[in-house]
């Protein structure tokens, strides 16, 4: 009968521990849950004058209320979005590109800075629409007049982008 009273003492005693420990984790998880970052640079507009960017990014808890923010619209949601798009609309007879989150102009370049990431728009002689976009080191050319480009979101922020509606541009090769 001592066995079996020990034995149920440390089964319960196990028991209480790993609630106790499961309670634990999920706090923990909800308390690192959500980020807040912004894409930040300068762009230089079609008319040559040279304009800052700052658009914030989040997802944020406000009152018990988790919220997806994007410059300043902001929706209430239970968990982020799994990407954010930015929809680019090329102008090809001038080589420029209009992309609202930065202006509300046309643009002949930009660089902006995500997180650890780069994003730059590079005007090029060589591409069909006379524009690259740049992200960190990969080279792409616009294939079409409204390509996008998705930030990938999870709970913790940024997890990385697919462009869509652009092709590799091979013609830059590095030595690295």
């Amino acid at each position: 009968m001592y066995h079996s009273l020990t034995a149920g003492k440390r089964t319960f005693a196990f028991l209480c521990t790993l609630l106790l420990a499961t309670f634990s984790c999920v706090s923990t998880a909800e308390e690192e849950q959500g980020f807040q970052t912004s894409i930040v640079g300068t762009a230089i507009l079609g008319d040559g004058t040279l304009v800052n960017i700052n658009y914030p990014l989040a997802f944020e808890e406000v009152n018990d209320i988790w919220y997806f923010r994007a410059g300043q619209q902001r929706v209430a949601i239970s968990e982020p979005p799994r990407q954010y798009n930015m929809q680019f609309a090329v102008q090809p007879t001038d080589n420029m590109a209009y992309l609202a989150e930065f202006s509300d102009r046309y643009m002949r370049s930009f660089q902006v800075t995500v997180g650890k990431h780069v994003i730059e728009l590079l005007p090029t002689s060589e591409a069909k629409y006379g524009l690259r976009l740049r992200i960190d080191n990969q080279y792409l050319l616009f294939d079409r007049r409204t390509p996008s480009l998705s930030i990938q979101l999870d709970k913790n922020g940024i997890t990385g982008f697919r462009p869509d509606g652009f092709i590799r541009d091979l013609s830059i090769r590095r030595v690295e």
